[in-house]
């Protein structure tokens, strides 16, 4: 059953891919994907056209891309969010057709529901063997959980897998099983590692944000929501690993475990596990080396689909909806509590939807930390730019000056008694911006923007709203 063809350019001849069809790969290599490219060029080797790409996101390591739909390779993207570069092509115009945007979890949902139909489905494993048996934890490229890819698999039409550690049958332990698989593909290289992964990602202590992280633990830990057996996830930024290493030292010095962390998992979490504070991660996307070498050796720490994860039409509910608190970032966020990260303040495409609306449906608590502003623009504003997730989802948001809770959702009225009794700087959201306008003045609204060039979906499919053309950019 050997499935290894010599080269990309033929395993998609086989694949029967034709102009108008849909591709799809994962973004798990981040900023040293060294396969789309490949992918790319041997397509346009090939002479097809006008395809759909239906990746799990694109960042930084898919900017060679632009070339591609430049020429009319790719001509209409399907994905969670985009790289700046990328994004500014697609406010200039320079993708022809209208874009799509999901969450995480809205992307297995709309595959599974028909919206998206995968016809060839490109896996970047760093090892593999000869049938096609594969994960991302062996070799010289390791990256760590295949959890995009594992939903793909599942629902496209054709799958090949791209390794450059072919090893022998049969590659143990199995992501993604042969009985998926339709031919193997050996190429010199997947990714750099240096940008596949880095050390262990580390806060960053700077005042501004250790105040956000101190009041945000505190928020939490007043919360009740951490306790004997939470669920929770904390994020990789710098303010929610700043969060994570208060949370730990709250749980150490009570001597509590939680049930589980998930997400993308990062080394602090992986201490966390190894010091017992809590009993299993679900790794959809590892973020460091240490999240990667625990995935390989901790039979605890386990591989998810991002199917599993986060779609509201998994079996049985995702896992973000057993969660009890989840940390997220924002670009800005309105007075009614909606949150931007898709774009920035000057209608930017910087970013994605990623996991944000999954989760931040799924928890019983929702925090959003930002600072007050970012260099001229408030991060509080009168009406997001670009909805990603919706205010009716959010409990509270936590900045340097203090806490706002979205007191317009019932539950979160007792919420805010429980923080302004524990003594926390519980504020009205009006009020901080009021406070952060007094740095940056109140900023004139956009102007209205050209022609629609993306869509922003919510994760059943409804959508949220338009990413509009840019004609700064």
């Amino acid at each position: 059953m050997d499935k290894v063809v010599n080269s990309l350019r033929e395993a998609i001849r086989l694949c029967g891919l034709e102009d108008g069809m849909t591709i799809s790969f994962h973004h798990c290599l981040r900023g040293g994907d060294a396969v789309s490219v490949q992918i790319a060029e041997a397509i346009r080797s090939l002479g097809i056209r006008d395809l759909t790409v239906a990746p799990s996101s694109l960042t930084g390591g898919n900017d060679g891309l632009e070339d591609y739909i430049r020429d009319g390779t790719f001509t209409r993207f399907q994905t969670s969010g985009f790289s700046p570069a990328l994004g500014r092509l697609l406010q200039s115009g320079g993708i022809r057709q209208v874009c799509e945007l999901r969450t995480h979890g809205g992307r297995p949902a709309a595959l599974k529901r028909g919206d998206i139909r995968i016809d060839v489905a490109f896996v970047a494993a760093s090892t593999a063997d000869r049938n096609g048996n594969c994960n991302g934890i062996g070799g010289h490229s390791a990256f760590g959980a295949m959890g995009y890819s594992l939903t793909d698999v599942r629902y496209a039409r054709k799958v090949i897998v791209i390794t450059d550690e072919l090893s022998p049958y049969a590659v143990a332990p199995v992501s993604i099983g042969q009985e998926q698989v339709d031919y193997v593909v050996p190429v010199e290289t997947i990714g750099d590692p240096a940008g596949i992964a880095t050390g262990a990602m580390r806060p960053d202590r700077s005042p501004l944000n250790r105040r956000i992280a101190e009041l945000t633990a505190k928020a939490i830990i007043c919360s009740g929501h951490l306790r004997e057996g939470a669920a929770m996830q904390t994020g990789s930024g710098k303010i929610s690993l700043f969060v994570a290493g208060q949370i730990e030292r709250y749980m150490m010095d009570r001597q509590i475990s939680g049930d589980f962390a998930m997400g993308g998992i990062t080394a602090i979490l992986v201490r966390m596990r190894k010091e017992g504070l809590l009993r299993t991660l679900y790794d959809t996307q590892s973020f460091d080396q240490t999240a990667i070498r625990s995935l390989a050796e901790d039979p605890a720490h386990c591989e998810v689909s991002a199917e599993a994860y986060a779609s509201p039409l998994a079996k049985g509910g995702p896992i973000v909806d057993g969660l009890d608190f989840v940390i997220l970032g924002a670009t800005e966020i309105d007075v009614d509590f909606n949150v931007n990260v898709i774009t920035n303040s000057n209608n930017q495409v910087i970013s994605g939807a990623g996991g944000h609306g999954d989760t931040a449906e799924g928890a019983k608590m929702t925090v959003i930390t930002a600072p007050l502003f970012r260099g001229k623009y408030p991060v509080i504003v009168d009406r997001v730019t670009t909805l990603t997730t919706p205010g009716r989802f959010v409990d509270v948001f936590v900045c340097q000056e203090g806490i706002a809770v979205n007191t317009a959702v019932q539950k979160n009225r007792e919420l805010a008694d429980r923080l302004r009794d524990a003594g926390l700087p519980v504020l009205d959201i009006h009020d901080l911006q009021r406070r952060a306008e007094r740095y940056t003045g109140k900023l004139p609204p956009l102007k209205p923007g050209g022609r629609t060039v993306g869509l922003v979906y919510w994760r059943d499919g409804t959508v949220l709203g338009e990413i509009k053309m840019n004609d700064e950019l």
